[in-house]
């Protein structure tokens, strides 16, 4: 089963400087889903292990940031475990 990612909070008050520190963060968390998602769908292997520091500098993020979107895996990285119902949800990833 593909990890819960991404892992976001939404602030709801009304100060513009946090709405728009949130909307970064936001959109950050998705790219860096993004991101991880399209490893996954490119790496044949079935077990698979992403770290944090790799991902943060491919994407030019701290690593504090990458672990802050990934909801699940431990302090360095994320094992993934693959079948073929994630490999069908990851197609739209691919590249060919």
């Amino acid at each position: 089963m593909l990890p819960p990612i991404p892992f976001v909070k939404f602030y709801r008050g009304s100060k513009p400087e946090k709405q728009r520190e949130n909307a970064r963060a936001v959109e950050r968390a998705y790219r860096i889903a993004d991101h991880l998602f399209t490893l996954m769908a490119n790496d044949p292997r079935d077990v698979q292990v992403h770290l944090f520091a790799e991902i943060a500098r491919d994407l030019n993020v701290t690593t504090e940031q990458v672990r802050d979107a990934v909801s699940t895996g431990g302090y360095n990285g994320i094992t993934v475990n693959l079948d073929e119902a994630d490999r069908r949800q990851l197609e739209r990833y691919r590249k060919d």
